[in-house]
């Protein structure tokens, strides 16, 4: 037979007390970002229709920016209790990304954290301004504007030409953020140009091959990181640096990755009227 122990902690001396949001600040924190995952790269919705005409299902997480007890990720012991449950020290997050944050919180910071928020936010103005505009015209837009963020070496170049490995991860993030918010920033995280992110297409054809790319983009990232891991490549040469990949098959998995990702992208973009890119290495492609 297992045995279950039911522990009950106290809110007395010495026991774990947590600082919990009320209710009127997680509906804050979501209704300020649209009710969507504040993750830049993630802007999945939370909320949505149940069976039951009357239910409502929601995904989305009230997480703490910093921990809401001692011992939490990214504790802070110089807040107040009243500073730990305010809405300042809270972001709305779908449950993948609200797990994810805590599990690694070397990489999501509090200034990343509240950086995602800020920008959600501004994702979230951004959408009601756009929201009366022509659905064709808006489309057209967009897709003009991803054309200009997919416009760059990390794109044109084969990858043994590559510069640098990590600035190509780098400006491959750079893409993921922009396809997914309309925000295009520089290394310093200056904003360059805005649009809307896939998202907000109406033609719901074009936005399912946006999602294809974004898996695509996501997948040479983790290839990427795996290659690196793995010694699969060294660089030599200086001042034009050069890379050999000792899996030629590998090396060009990373250069056909990125020419059906164009190519994806044309297909909708001539489909909308605008001329497509091309990956120069795999014109025989086309």
């Amino acid at each position: 037979m297992v045995e279950y122990k039911l522990i009950i902690y106290y809110r007395g001396t010495g026991d774990i007390m947590r600082d919990e949001f009320t209710q009127a600040t997680k509906d804050l924190l979501a209704n300020r970002v649209g009710w969507k995952c504040s993750n830049p790269n993630c802007r999945k919705g939370t909320r949505g229709a149940a069976i039951e005409k009357e239910d409502i299902i929601n995904i989305g997480v009230a997480a703490h920016i910093t921990a809401a007890s001692k011992g939490g990720p990214r504790y802070d012991e110089s807040l107040t209790s009243h500073e730990r449950k305010s809405y300042d020290n809270g972001i709305w997050l779908c449950q993948s990304c609200s797990k994810l944050i805590d599990s690694d919180v070397d990489r999501y910071t509090v200034d990343k954290l509240k950086k995602w928020k800020e920008l959600s936010e501004e994702m979230a103005i951004l959408d009601m301004e756009e929201s009366g505009e022509s659905g064709n015209s808006k489309d057209r837009d967009i897709l003009m504007f991803f054309l200009q963020c997919f416009d760059r070496p990390a794109f044109r170049d084969p990858i043994y030409q590559e510069g640098c490995m990590e600035d190509f991860d780098e400006a491959i993030a750079d893409t993921i953020l922009a396809l997914n918010t309309g925000i295009l920033r520089t290394r310093d995280g200056h904003i360059i140009k805005e649009s809307s992110g896939k998202s907000a297409l109406s033609n719901n054809k074009w936005k399912e091959k946006l999602d294809v790319i974004g898996d695509m983009l996501s997948a040479l990232r983790k290839r990427l990181k795996i290659a690196k891991t793995a010694g699969a490549y060294s660089m030599y040469g200086k001042g034009n640096v050069m890379y050999y990949f000792y899996d030629r098959e590998l090396e060009e998995w990373f250069d056909s990755t990125r020419c059906e990702i164009l190519k994806v992208l044309s297909d909708v973009c001539e489909d909308a009227g605008l001329e497509g890119l091309r990956f120069p290495k795999h014109k025989e492609y086309w």
